[in-house]
């Protein structure tokens, strides 16, 4: 039998060939262009929860924050007032259990200390991650928290690793009582670091339009602007010193990354590279806490 299509008489064997290679295309096209999207749209967004304790340790208290209608978990350790108090953030997938050493030599030093989970983290509520972005209010709530508690009469300092060294580079932003920024391994734009990473860890090439098509469907799930978390476009607004910390063997945001968010601060800053340990490992390097402290020590905090 024969049968007319797009103008062509085809027999009937010739007419099913045509339909499955349409058939084919139409799912692979669909696969491509909306099932990828979807599940890197997933890896990007979903939260990281992992064991907590129960209980804080000597010397912290457990206090509750509200960020955007989330319930956050937070750690304090009340030290002197005439020292500024310090917010600790950690990264994807971690927990601010993680951070006790961190805040050890700043504690001995007198600071008051604020340990955070951020939302979709620890203890705190949340159902998305959004890479430092809305984690930034999550931040400016600790800060909140502490001006009203009278704790940060003398400022704050605010300090991040990866996820949330965005965080706090961002919330740190137009805040007048900011006195310095530690961030380590930060990233310059959501945009940049999701191309880098399906490049790094998928070998994607950063043309390719599932990677935009990924970031949208991420706005969308989590409820966010890609473009409006850029820690390079922010830099010019931070008055604060900033330290950047480049882990030396991080692959995932190497110096290059950390130098352009430092270059486009206009106030005072520095750049240390921890040779030779891996993504937020430089507390492992022996002049971690000479460096941090000098740091502070040079900025008068």
């Amino acid at each position: 039998m024969q049968r007319k299509n797009f103008g062509l008489i085809l027999t009937d064997r010739e007419h099913t060939r045509i339909y499955r290679f349409l058939a084919r295309a139409f799912l692979y096209v669909s696969v491509i262009f909306v099932g990828l999207p979807i599940a890197f749209c997933h890896v990007m967004t979903r939260t990281h929860r992992s064991s907590i304790s129960s209980q804080p340790p000597d010397g912290y208290e457990t206090v509750e924050l509200t960020s955007e209608e989330l319930l956050l978990r937070a750690w304090l350790s009340k030290g002197e007032l005439d020292r500024a108090a310090v917010v600790i953030v950690h990264g994807l997938g971690d927990t601010l259990e993680s951070y006790r050493m961190h805040a050890k030599p700043l504690i001995v030093r007198g600071h008051t200390v604020m340990l955070l989970d951020l939302r979709g983290h620890g203890a705190s509520q949340g159902t998305y991650t959004t890479l430092g972005g809305r984690e930034s209010e999550d931040v400016r709530s600790a800060m909140r928290y502490l001006r009203e508690a009278g704790l940060a009469n003398n400022g704050l300092v605010l300090w991040g690793h990866s996820m949330g060294a965005v965080a706090v580079l961002l919330a740190a932003a137009d805040q007048t009582d900011v006195r310095a920024v530690i961030a380590e391994a930060p990233y310059d734009s959501y945009r940049n670091t999701v191309a880098h990473h399906a490049q790094l860890l998928y070998g994607l090439p950063s043309w390719m339009p599932i990677i935009q098509l990924s970031i949208k469907a991420a706005e969308l799930r989590a409820g966010f602007d890609a473009d409006a978390i850029d820690t390079v476009a922010v830099a010019p607004h931070i008055d604060a010193p900033i330290l950047g910390i480049v882990d030396g063997d991080d692959l995932r945001m190497p110096e290059s990354v950390v130098r352009r968010i430092t270059e486009r601060h206009s106030g005072p800053s520095q750049i240390w590279v921890a040779e030779g340990v891996k993504h937020v490992g430089a507390i492992m390097h022996p002049q971690w806490e000479e460096t941090v402290l000098g740091f502070l020590d040079e900025q008068g905090i």
